[in-house]
């Protein structure tokens, strides 16, 4: 899932005429790195079977901190305040700037 993911992404930024200098394995190995340190995290699992659906091998749902963290990110100024706390893909890290972040 990570992959398709890197896939479309780079996609878009050569649709968008953007030079991304890196080929597209470095993407996808990248969103596999990332998938992974959520997943250790505790922010993302692998999703449960639901009835009456397709499956999708290798989907994963947000898990409650990992829905707070979305959630926080899409406030105004989420991603530039994790960014500037250069936040690691920890769970303790992330629940003390969810914290500080709603205090």
């Amino acid at each position: 899932m990570p992959g398709l993911i890197a896939n479309t992404y780079y996609r878009d930024l050569l649709k968008s005429g953007l030079d991304t200098r890196h080929p597209i394995h470095e993407f996808t190995d990248l969103g596999d790195f990332f998938s992974a340190k959520m997943l250790e995290a505790g922010l993302m699992l692998p999703a449960g079977v639901r009835g009456g659906g397709a499956a999708i091998i290798g989907a994963m749902e947000r898990t409650d901190l990992g829905e707070e963290l979305y959630d926080a990110l899409n406030q105004r100024g989420g991603v530039q305040l994790f960014e500037s706390m250069q936040a690691e893909i920890d769970a303790g890290e992330i629940e003390r700037l969810l914290h500080q972040l709603n205090s």
